[in-house]
């Protein structure tokens, strides 16, 4: 028997009232549906055995189990549907059976003696690509008639333009110089569809034999990007192929601040470079070498992280440690050729600073001189494939170069059968229902969809769907047609997991009912469905016959800084805000591949777009 790595989920829950879930993943702990503690190891073993250096160099296996610290009573967890992968990764508790008899065995089967070499090596390995396993993925991905990711006019030609440069970079031979794209392309131009093929193209090829990864830029793409190669593949470990961008961090960490500050040196956002060489200099072991990746392609890269960006300061999660400068910088540092799918007018939140002519410095610092721009502009696949209709949706908004008379020809009605996109205004909250179950019955996708003008009364509470209306995070009056109000929860994300929404898998509130929940901005960006039910809320009202910004019903929360900017210089800070409302709207009305229907609390705001709607030119 050779090396062997045991690694064990330690969960500290009381499971006594726990119950089995819907499906082989996901377990109902504390009322809540949760990932099962067996399925979460099982991704860790699957991502070790495929990716970690020091297992693949050793051939070493890689097992799992669960141990439930306070609990004796795990029964619900190896039930149907669970009991296949309760045998695969068993589960243990702090029974005297399982601590004296079952736990000491199960590990004595597989850790039998010391191995020195492997534990240091595997203490120390890094990423590395199993790549057998990554062109096994790439294929189902690329080739499967059930895969989602299929190119179409301008993608194709995008598509062919990236390959082309990337293939002349390969054939120019030198393994460390660095190559940079940047894809460029308004909302519905396929930049996600572009880059899952990208991908699974230099997967498999044959010139490329390092890291070839997926790289995303938040927390609801990571998760969504993850599944999708998991479901589509059929493969855990195919999860290990999506990177967030926060991995590109070679390894600085916020408790070296203090430390670093007692040796004299500043360690701000500005002496970003000067950390990076500190870090260097005092040997620490880099978690994100150099050109540790052959390529990288980055979905949304608009939503990348620059700390150094005045408008970003202080806007920062705990996900990436601002000392260590732009996420950007990294990509690039860390990466033979990157790739940035971009569009500059949907960066939404505070943070999300890097921009086309920000990368391109990026470039420049690591030796780039010419960077490659594809344009998808054009182009667009969502939206009853009409720029006619976003380029209404600019007008309207009052975006900047937008053309003051747009065509209509894209709303389809009765009177214009011809047109390829619905677009209609709905008096009440329960119409708005009814239109969109009319169309779920059809067997078409549906969500409901809001800018964030309401609190999130429901974060963290486990069972949100089953509060009574008037805790819920909506709860609106009817009009006076209709009887009794309309209640609704934010989007449903136990543990941050936001595919519950977007894929709407069997047994989740959302898969039951998919009008349940309303989606904000920041979850279904980047995702699309055939019908969006839009709330358009009190945070952006027309008055006096322009756009306007309601601070008092603002509640996002990734935009603190912008928000308080605005309390204290409204003059200055106004339209930074306006525009960061505008840009949400935007976002929430390219959502929908056939149509929408939108329902405005604000009466002005309403006769606003119905004036667009009715008088702009056929």
């Amino acid at each position: 028997m050779g090396p062997a790595a045991l690694i064990m989920e330690l969960k500290h829950w009381i499971t006594g009232d726990d119950q089995p879930g819907p499906s082989e993943s996901l377990v109902r702990h504390a009322g809540d549906l949760r990932l099962h503690p067996s399925d979460q190891v099982r991704g860790y073993t699957e991502y070790c055995q495929r990716f970690h250096s020091g297992v693949r160099e050793h051939e070493a296996s890689v097992h799992g189990c669960v141990y439930f610290t306070r609990s004796t009573h795990y029964t619900p967890y190896l039930q149907p549907p669970h009991d296949y992968l309760a045998r695969e990764y068993p589960v243990f508790g702090v029974s005297p059976h399982d601590l004296n008899e079952r736990l000491p065995a199960y590990i004595a089967s597989l850790v039998s003696e010391p191995n020195e070499r492997f534990a240091a090596d595997f203490a120390n390995g890094t990423y590395e690509q199993d790549r057998r396993f990554v062109r096994q993925v790439a294929g189902v991905l690329k080739e499967s008639e059930e895969s989602p990711f299929v190119l179409l006019d301008e993608q194709r030609r995008g598509y062919e333009l990236a390959v082309q440069q990337i293939e002349e970079a390969l054939a120019a031979g030198h393994p460390e110089q660095r190559h940079v794209i940047i894809i460029e392309g308004p909302p519905g131009s396929g930049k996600s569809v572009l880059a899952a093929q990208l991908w699974s193209r230099l997967a498999t090829h044959p010139e490329i034999e390092g890291n070839v990864v997926f790289v995303t830029t938040s927390g609801c793409q990571k998760a969504v990007w993850k599944d999708l190669f998991t479901t589509v593949s059929g493969k855990k470990a195919a999860a290990g192929l999506v990177v967030p961008a926060n991995a590109f961090n070679p390894g600085l960490r916020a408790t070296m601040a203090k430390e670093m500050r007692e040796q004299g040196h500043a360690w701000t956002v500005d002496t970003w470079r000067e950390n990076l060489e500190l870090f260097a200099a005092a040997r620490h072991r880099s978690k994100c070498p150099d050109l540790q990746y052959e390529v990288s392609i980055v979905d949304e890269a608009h939503a990348l992280m620059d700390p150094t960006v005045e408008a970003g300061r202080g806007a920062y999660p705990s996900g990436w440690v601002t000392h260590a400068g732009p996420q950007g910088w990294h990509i690039v540092r860390a990466s033979r050729i990157s790739v940035f799918l971009m569009d500059s007018h949907q960066s939404y939140r505070d943070n999300e600073t890097t921009t086309p002519d920000s990368i391109r410095e990026y470039a420049r610092d690591h030796g780039v001189t010419d960077v490659t721009r594809v344009s998808l502009h054009g182009a667009q696949f969502r939206c009853g494939g009409s720029k006619a209709y976003t380029d209404w949706v600019d007008s309207m908004l009052g975006r900047e170069g937008a053309s003051t008379t747009p065509s209509l020809d894209w709303r389809k009605t009765s009177s214009n059968l011809a047109g390829t996109f619905e677009f209609e205004i709905v008096d009440d909250l329960h119409d708005l229902d009814r239109a969109l179950r009319a169309r779920s019955d059809e067997g078409f996708s549906v969500r409901l969809a809001a800018s964030y003008a309401r609190k999130w009364r429901t974060k963290g509470v486990s069972d949100p769907h089953g509060l009574p209306p008037d805790e819920m995070d909506f709860n609106e009056p009817s009009s006076k047609s209709q009887t009794g109000r309309w209640a609704r929860v934010w989007n449903y994300a136990p543990e941050l997991d936001y595919t519950l929404f977007v894929q709407g898998p069997a047994g989740a509130p959302i898969g039951i009912d998919p009008l349940c929940e309303v989606g904000c901005p920041y979850v279904l960006r980047g995702f699309d469905f055939d019908y969006i039910g839009l709330l358009w809320l009190s945070d952006l009202v027309w008055r006096d016959g322009e756009w306007r910004s309601q601070l008092e019903h603002i509640h996002e929360s990734a935009w603190k800084s912008t928000v308080s900017r605005a309390r204290k210089e409204p003059r200055v800070e106004s339209e930074q805000l306006l525009a960061k409302l505008k840009r949400g709207y935007r976002i929430l009305l390219t959502r929908a591949i056939r149509g929408a229907y939108l329902w405005c609390e604000d009466e002005e705001t309403r006769c606003r777009i119905s004036e667009n709607l009715e008088c702009m030119a056929p």
